[in-house]
């Protein structure tokens, strides 16, 4: 079960998904007008989508004919997933005449923009990957120095703290 902070906005799984298709989502669109506090409301009131839409004032409220809002349903409850051990990846030389072909005949990119990112793409295939940054110079081991400069330090900072005191806000004792 689905809760928010506020006891009352309590929801089961089939409400909370209703509530997300009415306020629109990946696999459908919103119903004009209506945000998220009246899409609480009628869920809350009726329950379901089915209800809402039989209930809702459609001149106040244009809801398209074919809004697929149970499609919508459909793939929240069972969406599809593929076996990730299915699928075989592997890092090719790019397609770059296909590229163009789809995301600019089809999709309308700008073909300069898709060329250069073609370019890049190869680039990174062929080229190095980033050196360590110890590679740059030589580690050197640890000395005492350090630990003992440290120690002073702290010494002199608590006698620093100790003076430090007074001003307008002081507490009186």
């Amino acid at each position: 079960m689905f809760t928010m902070k506020e006891p009352e906005l309590l929801f089961f799984p089939l409400q909370f998904i209703d509530l997300c298709i009415l306020l629109g989502c990946d696999y459908c669109d919103s119903i004009k007008g209506i945000g998220p506090k009246r899409a609480i409301d009628l869920i809350k009131q009726h329950r379901n989508l089915e209800t809402v839409l039989k209930n809702v004032d459609r001149k106040k409220y244009s809801v398209a004919e074919d809004w697929m809002y149970k499609e919508a349903r459909q793939l929240f409850l069972e969406p599809e997933v593929t076996d990730p051990e299915k699928i075989e990846l592997k890092w090719l030389e790019p397609d770059e005449e296909g590229l163009v072909k789809y995301l600019c005949g089809d999709k309308a990119f700008n073909e300069d923009r898709v060329r250069n990112g073609a370019k890049k793409l190869t680039k990174a295939r062929t080229g190095t990957t980033q050196g360590r940054l110890d590679s740059f110079f030589k580690v050197l081991p640890n000395t005492n120095n350090t630990a003992n400069k440290r120690k002073a330090e702290e010494k002199t900072g608590a006698k620093k703290k100790a003076k430090v005191g007074g001003g307008k806000f002081r507490k009186p004792k």
